[in-house]
């Protein structure tokens, strides 16, 4: 009965038996293939685990043959597994000599590693040792320590174990309820890592523990359970365990025959791997219940069975060897604290060796300091009487320099000042240039003319037939220096400082039909026609003088460069917020070469299809006059088919300038000057 709850370290998650086959051929298979040392040794490691639960001497065979490779490959991990499979493989045979021998072997690596998961599986294979031998003082805490390192370590699988092995030691002390307490526990954590095997042998453990309570009936229902889920698994060393249970319980009831055929099947089959242990167990209750039935010859066969067992496992060999690896473990571990402890004199001696340099090496840097110390306090004071005289001197390079600053920027201010005068001068310089080149040679040409005519006609030398032609000619040279004298002033009026537009809402069909009037005759004298085309409702929003200006020169100027027959055409339209105005005429065209210069700063001018002169400055002060109002102004020509010149306006205006415009009444100074303004260009 005891072998069963410690041997469930050994098995790991359960399968069936054509699982467990098909798991065996696969582990070969890969075995053969292989050509890893370390995949080698995990793989007979596997094999070793998979045969507990089938013939424990091939558990031995795998288990050695894993322990000669890890040795070989010096892999520590997997040489304690190896240890620790070869130690289970004799423990289920019964040989208690060997499997403590290979089970401390196992837990010396281990505690080397310090992995908790393992140390928790060998704290449990000892702890099984000593509760066979009925030591529940030495094994109740090797199993408690299992439990808490597999806590540790979450590894639920050998806290299942730990707590089914502490009720195991409960159940063997007769403390039925309390073994019940931990098979309990056990159970649930089996369950949910559907641990068939788990379950078996708490099912197995709590009948038992209803056994050991007289309560059979409870303890029946436990082990068919158990027997039923051993048949599927396939398991003959876990159904060696339920047989003999319900013998056990067939024979508290007193049902003996059923508790005999029990007890002799599960006879069958430990004899089937030789399994001391169960031997035994089984010789002693085919003993009672032959003794029951009174059948004594029996009875003694099996008493004389067990007795034979018992000696051989609970001889004096097996508890000296135990004995001896544990005095051989403790020496290890009394050693490696006797080494820890020199290792920690050493320490302190060294830590008193350092301790004192410190000391020797702060009292030297404190001297030192206090040294460095007095030498920066005198430097300190000398730095401190020539910072004040370097301070001093300093204030005074101060003031120096700043009246020199200002003085420099005085300097500065002036020369800015003269900078803007010469630029005023030159710029006036220049338009006094401009006048008078355009007085000297545009003017001074048609007014030679006028006066020759005048003198001519004072004399009476003109022919009757004469007059009127000589008439003719003088009102179109006075026309044209009344027009020269305009733009002459207006473009003068432009450069100058205050110049600004007065933009107002204006009707540009009228100021188109008021400028072709008085621009007619020059037309028809050159037999060109005028045409108007512009919108009487459209308004644009600008200096009505300057647009008068702007229209008057771009007329003349399509006028000028016509012959017999061409035609001049205006028109405009509404382009988003701006009034676009277009002087096209069917003249000679304009190359590009020629277009660059129309609208330069310097004055360009050339001859028209009659010979007719200009000043040059027509063009420029229509864009002067244009951007005044927020415009543009560009031209649109090629050679032999004609010139369109456009422009843009406004077409309203903003709303804070309408309302500047409205509550605003013009100031006297503003009268007088447009008036003055206005007198001029009469």
């Amino acid at each position: 009965m005891l072998l069963l709850f410690l041997t469930r370290l050994f098995l790991l998650i359960s399968l069936t038996q054509p699982q467990q086959k098909i798991l065996i051929q696969d582990l070969k298979t890969e075995l053969d293939q292989t050509e890893d040392v370390t995949r080698k040794i995990e793989l007979y490691c596997e094999l070793s685990k998979v045969h507990k639960s089938i013939n424990p001497k091939t558990t031995i065979s795998y288990g050695n043959k894993a322990v000669a490779l890890a040795q070989k490959a010096g892999d520590d991990k997997l040489l304690a597994q190896a240890y620790n499979e070869t130690g289970s493989g004799h423990y289920l045979l019964g040989d208690i000599d060997k499997a403590v021998q290979f089970y401390y072997m196992a837990l010396r690596i281990r505690e080397k590693l310090g992995d908790p998961s393992d140390l928790s599986a060998s704290y449990n294979n000892i702890g099984n040792v000593y509760a066979d031998q009925h030591n529940h003082k030495e094994a109740l805490p090797l199993y408690k320590k299992s439990l808490s390192l597999a806590t540790t370590a979450q590894d639920t699988l050998r806290m299942s174990s730990a707590l089914s092995n502490i009720g195991g030691v409960y159940l063997d002390q007769g403390k039925y309820d309390l073994a019940l307490v931990y098979y309990r526990e056990a159970l649930p954590i089996q369950e949910g890592l559907d641990d068939k095997q788990g379950i078996l042998i708490s099912l197995i453990n709590i009948g038992e523990a209803y056994n050991g309570k007289n309560d059979y009936q409870t303890a029946l229902t436990y082990f068919n359970k158990a027997h039923q889920i051993a048949n599927n698994l396939g398991s003959p060393h876990d159904e060696v365990y339920v047989l003999r249970g319900k013998a056990e319980s067939y024979l508290k009831a007193g049902k003996y025959e059923k508790a005999l055929d029990n007890a002799l099947a599960s006879m069958e089959l430990a004899k089937a791997y030789e399994g001391k242990y169960v031997l035994k167990e089984n010789a002693a209750i085919l003993d009672r219940i032959y003794a029951a039935m009174g059948n004594y010859e029996m009875a003694h066969h099996y008493l004389t069975l067990h007795m034979a067992y018992n000696d051989s496992l609970h001889n004096e060999r097996a508890a000296d060897r135990i004995a001896q690896e544990r005095v051989k473990y403790e020496t290890a571990q009394k050693d490696k604290e006797n080494l820890l402890l020199r290792a920690e004199q050493e320490l302190n001696l060294r830590k008193l060796e350092q301790r004192s340099i410190v000391q020797y090496f702060t009292v030297a840097l404190l001297l030192l300091v206090c040294a460095m110390a007095y030498v920066f306090f005198r430097g300190r004071q000398h730095q401190s009487r020539i910072n004040k005289l370097l301070t001093q001197k300093n204030e005074l390079i101060m003031h120096k320099n700043e009246a020199l600053n200002q003085h420099q920027k005085a300097l500065t201010e002036q020369a800015q000042q003269l900078n803007i005068q010469k630029e005023k001068l030159t710029q006036l310089n220049t338009i006094k240039d401009k006048l008078f080149s355009v007085i000297a040679h545009d003017l001074r040409g048609p007014l030679v003319a006028l006066k020759g005519l005048l003198h001519v006609m004072a004399m009476g030398k003109v022919p009757a037939d004469k007059q009127e032609g000589l008439f003719n000619s003088l009102v179109k040279g006075q026309q044209n220096v009344l027009w020269m004298l305009d733009n002459l002033f207006d473009w003068a009026r432009a450069q100058m400082e205050g110049f600004e537009a007065d933009p107002k809402p204006l009707p540009l069909r009228e100021l188109a039909d008021e400028n072709i009037r008085l621009l007619q005759p020059v037309a028809s004298s050159k037999d060109i026609v005028l045409e108007n085309k512009i919108d009487p409702n459209l308004t644009g929003c600008a200096d009505k003088e300057m647009v008068r200006l702007v229209l008057r020169n771009l007329i003349s100027n399509g006028i000028k460069f016509c012959k017999a027959g061409d035609t001049v055409t205006l028109t405009a339209k509404l382009k988003n917020d701006f009034v676009l105005v277009s002087v096209k005429d069917t003249g000679i065209g304009i190359t590009q070469e020629v277009q660059k210069k129309l609208f330069g700063g310097s004055s360009y001018s050339s001859r028209g299809t009659a010979n007719e002169k200009g000043s040059g400055l027509g063009l420029a002060l229509c864009k002067d006059f244009v951007e005044h109002n927020g415009g543009s102004i560009w031209v649109e020509s090629m050679p032999g088919k004609g010139s369109t010149f456009l422009f843009t306006l406004p077409h309203t205006v903003k709303a804070e300038e309408d309302e500047d415009e409205i509550n605003t009444p013009p100031s006297p100074e503003e009268t007088e000057e447009k008036t003055a303004e206005q007198l001029q260009l009469a």
